[in-house]
C-alpha cells in the first residue's frame, strides 16, 4: 500500500449543480435555503442541495456521512468490498489531469467519474444536504431534513410532454466545479424508483451540447462535445467546463488562462464568452447558462420519471436531480423556457471602494438574511447568518513596512480555536498567520490554496491509504 496526501476540497455553500431544463422537483422546495437567485438557474429552489457524498467506484454503498466528510480522506471501501479500477482512462474524456502530469496522480482515482455509473448512490434522485448529520455551513434544502431521500420526499409536479420517437431538450447547470459527466436516464413512474430502473434505460444524446444563457442575453452557442460511452454502452457527456489549475509548475499540457484561471485550465473549453474555473464564472456571483443538450425519445408512450445525474471527478461524490416526464405519440409545442425572477443590482456598491461584509449585500429575504452579492464578492452560507465577503474588487493594498513588527500567532494561540474533526474547520479556523482571506501561514494539518476572489485560505490536508 502507498499512501497520498489529499487536499480535501472545499464544498462551497455557494451550491455546485442541478438539471434546469426542464425544472427538476428538487427545484421546489419552499421556503428555500441557499438557492441562486434571477437567470442563475444552478441552484433554483434549493435543487443544488441534493446529492450525495463518500461514493466511490464499485463500493456497496455511499459513506453519506457529513460529521466524517464523506469518507474522511479514506477509501470508502476496501478491494474485497468491491472497490474497482477505473474504466475511464483515455485522455478525451478526463476532466481532471487528463495528461497523468500530477505529483498525485492517484488523488482522485476512485472518484465517481473513473468508472461513470459504477459507484453507488443512496437515492436516484439524491438526498437533501448530501448526508446525514449536516452542519452549520452545510444547506439543507427548505423543507427537508439532512440525508431525506428525494424520490420518498419530492412532490410529483406537472408532467412535461415529449413526443416517442423525437428528441427532447434536457439542460444542467453548476456553481461549483467538481469536474466529471453526466448522463440522464428514464424510469417508469409505475415502477420503483430506483437506481437499477434507471440504469437500465440511459438515453442517447443527439447532435452536439450548446451553451445557453438563461437571461437570453447572448444566442445559444454549440461547443465541442465529448461523449463517453461506458463498457456497458450507456452514453454520458465530459462536464465542457473545466476547473482551474492549481499553478503551472506541474501542469506543461493544459487549457488556455482566463481571468479566474490565471495559471490555466485543465483543457481548453472551446468557447471564450465566459470565464472557466472552479466557482460561478467571472467573478460576479451567478452562472447565468445552462449546458444544453438533445436526447432520444424512445419510442414508449407513457409516464416517466427523468433523472440527470453528474458523477464526479475532483470529489467522491454525485449530484442528481428529477423531473416528470410524460411521452405521447402526437406532437408537443415547444416547451417553454424555465422562468426566473429579474437579477438584482447593486447601485449603492461601489466596486474597489466599499466593503464586502458591510454593503455587499445584493438581496435579502423577509428576515433580512443575505441571499445574494455584489460583484466582486462571494457569498457563503452559514445557519446563523448568510454572509457576503471578499474585498470588493479592491487591490490588494502594499504593506506600509514596520521597524519593529509583531511577533507571528503562535499555535497555542491562533490555532488553539481549531477543531478539526468540524467541517471545514481549516478553512475557518486555520490560519496561523495573516487573516482567513489573506493568509501566509496555516496550522498544523492545513494548507494555503489561492482563489480570485477568496484571496489566500487554508484547507484540510488528509491522509488517504491506497
Amino acid at each position: 500500500m502507498k499512501s497520498t496526501v489529499i487536499a480535501s476540497m472545499f464544498a462551497s455553500a455557494a451550491g455546485h449543480g442541478a438539471m434546469t431544463h426542464p425544472r427538476p422537483r428538487n427545484a421546489l422546495s419552499s421556503p428555500t435555503t441557499a438557492a441562486s437567485q434571477g437567470s442563475d438557474l444552478s441552484c433554483h429552489g434549493d435543487a443544488c442541495y441534493w446529492y450525495q457524498v463518500g461514493c466511490m467506484i464499485g463500493c456497496p454503498t455511499c459513506q453519506a456521512n457529513l460529521d466524517q466528510k464523506g469518507c474522511g480522506g479514506e477509501l470508502c471501501c476496501s478491494v474485497e468490498d468491491g472497490l474497482m479500477e477505473p474504466t475511464n482512462n483515455d485522455p478525451e474524456f478526463r476532466t481532471w489531469d487528463p495528461h497523468g502530469q500530477s505529483s498525485t496522480p492517484d488523488l482522485h482515482k476512485y472518484n465517481p467519474w473513473r468508472a461513470p455509473g459504477k459507484a453507488p448512490v443512496v437515492d436516484p434522485c439524491g438526498i437533501a444536504s448530501g448526508g446525514t448529520n449536516p452542519g452549520t455551513y452545510a444547506a439543507v434544502p427548505g423543507g427537508y431534513e439532512g440525508g431525506a431521500k428525494g424520490s420518498e420526499v419530492l412532490p410529483e409536479t406537472e408532467a412535461n410532454l415529449w413526443q416517442a420517437g423525437a428528441t427532447a431538450s434536457v439542460g444542467w447547470a453548476l456553481s461549483a466545479q467538481h469536474s466529471g459527466g453526466y448522463s440522464y436516464r428514464l424510469c417508469p413512474k409505475d415502477s420503483a424508483l430506483t437506481e437499477a430502473c434507471f440504469q437500465s434505460n440511459t438515453l442517447t444524446f443527439a447532435g452536439n451540447s450548446s451553451i445557453h444563457w438563461n437571461d437570453d442575453s447572448q444566442v445559444d452557442k454549440k461547443i465541442v462535445t465529448r461523449t463517453y460511452v461506458a463498457p456497458d454502452g450507456t452514453q454520458w457527456r465530459t462536464n465542457p467546463i473545466p476547473a482551474c489549475l492549481s499553478g503551472k509548475e506541474q501542469w506543461p499540457v493544459h487549457g488556455s488562462a482566463t481571468p479566474d484561471c490565471t495559471a490555466g485550465t485543465m483543457f481548453e473549453p472551446g468557447f471564450t464568452e465566459f470565464t472557466q474555473g472552479f466557482l460561478r464564472p467571472g467573478n460576479s456571483g451567478k452562472n447565468k447558462v445552462s449546458v444544453m443538450d438533445e436526447v432520444n425519445v424512445p419510442n414508449k408512450p407513457g409516464k416517466y420519471v427523468l433523472g440527470w445525474r453528474w458523477d464526479c471527478e475532483e470529489a467522491d461524490q454525485v449530484w442528481q436531480s428529477c423531473a416528470d416526464i410524460e411521452i405521447v405519440d402526437h406532437s408537443v409545442p415547444v416547451p417553454a423556457q424555465p422562468s426566473h425572477d429579474p437579477d438584482g443590482t447593486c447601485p449603492d456598491f461601489v466596486p474597489g471602494v466599499d466593503d464586502c461584509s458591510s454593503k455587499g449585500c445584493m438581496s435579502r429575504d423577509a428576515s433580512g438574511n443575505c441571499l445574494e452579492c455584489c460583484g466582486g464578492c462571494w457569498w457563503m452560507y452559514n445557519g446563523n447568518g448568510n454572509s457576503c465577503n471578499g474585498n470588493g474588487g479592491k487591490p490588494k493594498p502594499t504593506p506600509a513596512p514596520t521597524p519593529t513588527p509583531s511577533p507571528s500567532p503562535s499555535p497555542s494561540d491562533a490555532c488553539a480555536s481549531r477543531h478539526p474533526s468540524k467541517s471545514y474547520d481549516c478553512y475557518f479556523e486555520g490560519c496561523k498567520t495573516g487573516s482567513s482571506t489573506s493568509c501566509t501561514e496555516c496550522c498544523d494539518g492545513c494548507h494555503l490554496e489561492s482563489d480570485s476572489i477568496k484571496g489566500n485560505y487554508c484547507m484540510e490536508d488528509k491522509m488517504i491509504t491506497v
